[in-house]
């Protein structure tokens, strides 16, 4: 394979594996688009400044991300035979103080808001407003402070957007948004009962199918020629694999004897912290390592007690395909920050952006918590199941 990564930040751990690297300039160094809420509003994203180099000077040599996908777009096209200018017509006519020209990002949005026509998330009433009124889109979703899709009318346009949907209440009529698609405008629920056969038979069978994917490194067998198993997985509604839950319960059992009987008695769920938020790279940052200084594992105070786990001890979370260091933090008056959560027995807890903190070479970090994550996934949206997990706790 041939690995093309392109990266805001040069100490990126992904850049590891690339074979060509597109340094690429932040939305917050230019005008870099728009976003959307989960509420269903759209923002744009106003950048502050030109990126700069350590003595000052404007850099030259990045292009923002749009830009890079753009200019390969149209590269591939050509050497298709295809006319790229009729299929990618956008043009560089941004230009900043230091004479760089960049491809503007509201002409896309503007195709973007014309392909949203008559969907869901119509927001075709904003052409209109440029149209009737000569105010672009860009300067909408400031004048506004964004628009909640759907907004298929000039009306509901310069309204901002809908702040319901399926209410009717909104004041449009024939639309998909006013009701839901039946007779009578509601939504219709369906009780379900899942069957997992005899004595939990099926839980048994996938699970048991799903162990030997993954446990040797860089061997198979692979996930992706058993899409069957991933489907049944699916649609029987089961998690990847189970905690032994026979050991867990059993009262005469110590945490040295799940490493003589191979045995994974915990659940353990990957997530974010709020000091982290949705980035791996500001956690090298001074006010974010005070605030979470290192790689935690947060256990209850039931099981803390049960399994002799000292708060602040440093133990090894280990799954049947690898292991990460942390230390036991044990309620919300835990010597290990932020100490804010209580777990229920039988569950662990850790975030997974400290994952690069320690290392940026997966070999020598030892904070990796992806390295004991299963490698299901979903086989419709591609989403990996990394969140609910088999482990054991080693003492160091």
């Amino acid at each position: 394979m041939f690995c093309v990564v392109q990266d805001i930040y040069r100490h990126a751990p992904n850049l590891l594996y690339a074979d060509v690297v597109f340094p690429a300039i932040t939305w917050g160094e230019w005008t870099g688009g728009t976003y959307i809420q989960s509420e269903r509003r759209v923002y744009v994203c106003d950048g502050v400044s030109v990126g700069r180099d350590d003595k000052g000077k404007p850099i030259t040599e990045a292009l923002p991300d749009m830009d890079l996908a753009i200019d390969k777009c149209k590269s591939i096209a050509k050497k298709l035979g295809l006319d790229a200018d009729k299929i990618i017509p956008y043009k560089k006519t941004l230009k900043n103080a230091y004479g760089q020209t960049f491809y503007d990002p509201e002409d896309v949005f503007e195709d973007i808001v014309k392909a949203s026509k008559g969907s869901d998330a119509d927001l075709s009433g904003m052409l209109e407003v440029k149209k009737r009124d000569g105010i672009g889109l860009y300067d909408q979703l400031r004048q506004q402070r964004g628009i909640q899709w759907p907004a298929p009318t000039y009306e509901m346009a310069k309204a901002g957007g809908a702040p319901r949907r399926y209410m009717g209440q909104e004041g449009w009529k024939n639309m998909p948004y006013e009701n839901f698609r039946h007779a009578n405008g509601k939504a219709r629920f369906k009780l379900c009962e899942q069957d997992y056969g005899p004595d939990g038979k099926y839980i048994k069978e996938v699970t048991e199918a799903f162990k030997k994917y993954g446990a040797k490194k860089g061997e198979g067998p692979y996930l992706y020629h058993n899409q069957k198993l991933l489907k049944r997985a699916r649609d029987l509604a089961l998690v990847p694999e189970l905690p032994d839950l026979d050991f867990y319960n059993s009262k005469t059992k110590a945490l040295e004897d799940a490493i003589k009987e191979d045995k994974y008695p915990f659940w353990l769920g990957l997530g974010i912290v709020y000091e982290h938020f949705h980035t791996a790279k500001t956690i090298r940052g001074a006010t974010t390592m005070k605030l979470v200084p290192e790689q935690y594992v947060e256990v209850s105070e039931e099981d803390a007690k049960r399994w002799k786990l000292e708060d602040g001890e440093k133990v090894r979370v280990k799954s049947r395909r690898g292991s990460y260091e942390a230390r036991v933090s044990v309620g919300t008056t835990s010597i290990v920050r932020p100490a804010r959560n209580e777990c229920p027995p039988g569950y662990l807890f850790s975030p997974w952006n400290l994952s690069v903190a320690d290392s940026a070479d997966p070999k020598k970090n030892k904070w990796l918590v992806n390295a004991v994550s299963h490698r299901a996934w979903d086989p419709v949206s591609g989403q990996c199941d990394y969140k609910k997990l088999a482990v054991r706790l080693e003492r160091i």
